[in-house]
């Protein structure tokens, strides 16, 4: 079924946060306890202060007949501060006894039915271009799940005489959430804090408590992500102003929902003009997994450099330090058959969504500390990228 075409109005840190990562162990084989200064709690591997969060002293909860816990916005606690995800300091009495961590519900696959259908889905149609844009397997990190995703556009003459975009975005997958927009620059995360996109949703009124709500009708909307607060809580609400609404955007699922695709026309996202006549920095990303707006992973989204006038795109990577020699860090070409070789490289990928929030100040450290907890503990804690 096709959503209804409609104009458009589509989690990190904070200065007094500290990445402190203990992981000395007692000649017994525990692990010692971390140590923050008494105005921190850690929470997802760090020290977080109490005052970011609301928290006005170290005794503000207890004043409340209230303990001090590390928890979710589901109020799930995590009694260490050893989990990834968008945890910080709350005031409250449940444990991690009475609202231990749980998974968010997952969306029904269908990967049964649904293989047969996807070249018809994603084919090129009417549109000039075609590309893949599925993240290269070397980019995705080991284990992603990759999806497949493929960007069909022409570049049109609008009614208002002005050439835009008009293109569609087809992801192998159920409907999460899909998102197509212009990376920053400047921005973490490997561009994707600070970028102004185009979001789809199926369905409105987002609580991080309780998720979407399918009473509300599904929705595209132009948004800007927060510079810092990467998970959707902190950028839920779409900017709606005379301008935005020139944008159309349009949403599509396959009837067995296998698959979902976000179309949209426009010369611009909340006024940032795209570059008919020549490239743009852009990002896409999904989810499929669950309906709270909840991470992409690795193999979920990808950064890359896109010739509108030609149809061929690069695949970016991140610059790496001098020392890592071993790491190409050229691009790679990719033109509009969709073919194309991939030089090899790395990029500081993280997950992201409504339990991934902090980036650490002091990338070194939270490294280093990452590191020793999986060899110490068995933990592997990843965080988020676009």
């Amino acid at each position: 079924s096709k959503g209804q075409g409609m104009p458009l109005g589509v989690g990190c840190s904070s200065p007094t946060m500290t990445a402190f990562i203990d992981t000395s162990r007692r000649l017994d084989g525990e692990a010692e306890e971390a140590k923050c200064p008494e105005d921190q709690l850690f929470c997802w591997y760090r020290c977080m202060s109490l005052a970011d969060h609301e928290i006005e002293s170290p005794t503000a909860c207890a004043e409340r007949n209230l303990g001090m816990q590390c928890a979710s916005p589901r109020l799930q606690v995590i009694p260490d501060g050893l989990k990834h995800g968008d945890y910080y300091p709350q005031c409250t009495n449940h444990t991690h006894l009475t609202h231990p961590y749980t998974p968010y519900p997952e969306i029904p696959q269908q990967k049964d039915i649904c293989a047969e259908d996807w070249a018809e889905f994603s084919a090129k149609g009417d549109y000039e271009h075609l590309i893949s844009v599925t993240v290269p397997e070397k980019l995705a990190r080991e284990r992603a799940v990759i999806v497949d995703t493929k960007l069909a556009w022409s570049v049109v003459d609008g009614a208002d005489g002005k050439k835009k975009v008009k293109a569609r975005l087809a992801y192998n997958n159920p409907f999460g959430w899909l998102a197509f927009g212009f990376a920053d620059p400047e921005g973490k995360h490997n561009g994707m804090n600070g970028g102004n996109i185009i979001l789809a949703m199926p369905g409105g009124n987002y609580s991080p408590v309780t998720g979407i709500d399918f009473e509300a009708p599904a929705s595209t909307g132009t948004y800007k992500i927060h510079d810092t607060g990467s998970s959707f809580r902190h950028w839920q609400d779409p900017i709606v102003t005379e301008e935005t609404n020139t944008t159309v955007s349009d949403f599509e699922v396959d009837d067995d929902g296998c698959f979902t695709a976000l179309t949209f026309e426009s010369d611009h996202i909340n006024g940032q003009k795209f570059n008919v006549e020549g490239t743009d920095d852009v990002i896409w990303a999904g989810n499929h997994l669950d309906h709270y707006m909840g991470h992409h992973g690795y193999g979920g989204r990808s950064r890359f450099t896109i010739n509108w006038a030609t149809g061929d795109m690069t695949f970016w990577t991140p610059p790496v330090a001098p020392d890592d020699s071993d790491v190409a860090t050229s691009d790679a070409e990719v033109h509009s058959d969709g073919k194309g070789a991939y030089e090899d490289g790395h990029e500081d990928g993280r997950q992201h969504g409504d339990e991934a929030e902090v980036e650490s100040e002091n990338s070194g450290l939270a490294k280093n500390g990452l590191l020793g907890l999986a060899a110490s503990f068995g933990f592997a804690a990843v965080m988020h990228y676009l």
